[in-house]
């Protein structure tokens, strides 16, 4: 049986995964709806990957920003602003999921780099936050 932690570390990696392959090729290739998607993933898994970690079960939804945000601080020590903009990109992304996915909506070069950019933050504030746990 897998504790919290390797259950969170497997998402994390899944998450650094996706981000290193998966993301930057998306962007690098133009392939701009598919980028915004897997951006939403890699914070998601990011996050989930985090809260199991610190023991805290997550909703199954795309969104666990406000999760995060509220229960993680009790457990690690993020600046506000952090939490702040992390609660924002998840949001962002999980509202960006369905229309990426479904062609509802063209994305634009700007719009997957900054989903490539709100990712790389989230991914490495909880990178940083989760080094820091005692094993």
């Amino acid at each position: 049986m897998t504790t919290n932690r390797e259950q969170g570390e497997k998402l994390l990696k899944e998450a650094q995964w996706i981000f290193e392959r998966d993301l930057k090729i998306a962007v690098d290739e133009e392939n701009y709806n598919l980028a915004v998607r897997r951006a939403q993933e890699v914070v998601e898994l990011s996050l989930k990957g985090c809260l199991r970690i610190v023991g805290i079960d997550f909703p199954k939804v795309h969104d666990a920003g406000y999760v995060f945000t509220k229960e993680v601080g009790k457990k690690l020590v993020f600046k506000e602003r952090s939490l702040k903009e992390i609660e924002r990109i998840s949001k962002w992304l999980a509202e960006a999921r369905a229309p990426s996915f479904y062609g509802e909506r063209d994305f634009t070069k700007e719009d997957s780099r900054m989903a490539y950019n709100d990712a790389a933050f989230v991914l490495s504030e909880i990178t940083i936050q989760t080094r820091s746990i005692e094993k």
